[in-house]
């Protein structure tokens, strides 16, 4: 059996199709859709629309997934913001915490 080789070249966005739309239940298609915008929005702001407070592993799977997702720190009592910035076709996901977090 030959091995698989995967290109990484001359990638385009991820845009869901209707499969996937059927696959993304609940929060995780709420968060997509709302963020898809490229505008940085608040923690208060997802929570409203996404229905819930337990709202960053659905962040993780979009990063999982090849999303770049900045987030950043907006005041010293926890206040944050996120944003999708462009999607790079492998994860971003940091053990650690988000490669492109400027909440440090």
């Amino acid at each position: 059996m030959q091995p698989t080789q995967l290109r990484f070249t001359d990638q385009t966005p991820f845009v869901p199709t209707p499969t996937d739309w059927t696959r993304w239940k609940g929060h995780k298609r709420k968060i997509f859709d709302f963020m898809q915008d490229g505008n940085w929005h608040s923690r208060d702001e997802i929570v409203e629309h996404v229905g819930t407070k337990q709202f960053t592993g659905r962040i993780s799977e979009l990063r999982a997934m090849g999303y770049v997702i900045e987030c950043n720190r907006t005041s010293e009592t926890g206040g944050t913001t996120y944003r999708i910035k462009e999607y790079v076709g492998t994860s971003t996901t940091n053990p650690n915490h988000c490669p492109t977090c400027s909440c440090k």
